[in-house]
């Protein structure tokens, strides 16, 4: 089992499209990838940071999902899942279009074990520490939790 977490920025409306449920067959069947039919789905951007957290993540690596706010949903500003890190695949930008509604996020992986969660930035900084909403996704440090198992079960409490 893979060692590290991930606070990972979502946003909507793609976050109820591919992740806060599996995305519908007939989305899969768009982009091609029927192959990760009953999976939930999320990508990095290519940028440079996308591509150092796409580099990092392993299968079984801790997630922890934060809703960017943006106007468009009730829960936004808040940690609203939890999961590990299943399969990665890089998409074409068609696919990313498809799915993401943009040609740049093409680092895609697949969420196993996600659990909806509602926490706020003072309930995640009392299990991780940090006290500020993350700017973009990023690997947390080793030193702000014990065992990924334990962080991402008292998170999900």
């Amino acid at each position: 089992m893979a060692d590290d977490i991930f606070r990972i920025t979502v946003d909507e409306p793609n976050y109820s499209r591919v992740l806060g449920t599996p995305p519908e067959d007939s989305l899969l069947e768009d982009a091609g990838l029927l192959d990760f039919r009953q999976s939930r789905l999320w990508a990095q951007k290519g940028s440079e940071e996308g591509e150092q957290v796409y580099a990092a993540i392993e299968s079984g690596d801790g997630l922890l999902f934060y809703k960017v706010q943006r106007g468009h949903a009730e829960d936004e500003g808040r940690y609203v899942g939890v999961g590990r890190v299943g399969e990665t695949k890089r998409l074409t930008e068609e696919q990313a279009e498809t799915l993401f509604h943009t040609p740049l996020a093409r680092l895609a992986y697949t969420v196993t074990d996600f659990e909806p969660i509602s926490k706020s930035i003072v309930d995640v900084e009392t299990v991780l520490g940090y006290g500020s909403y993350p700017q973009s996704s990023h690997r947390v440090t080793d030193d702000r939790y014990s065992s990924v198992d334990s962080a991402l079960q008292t998170l999900s409490e």
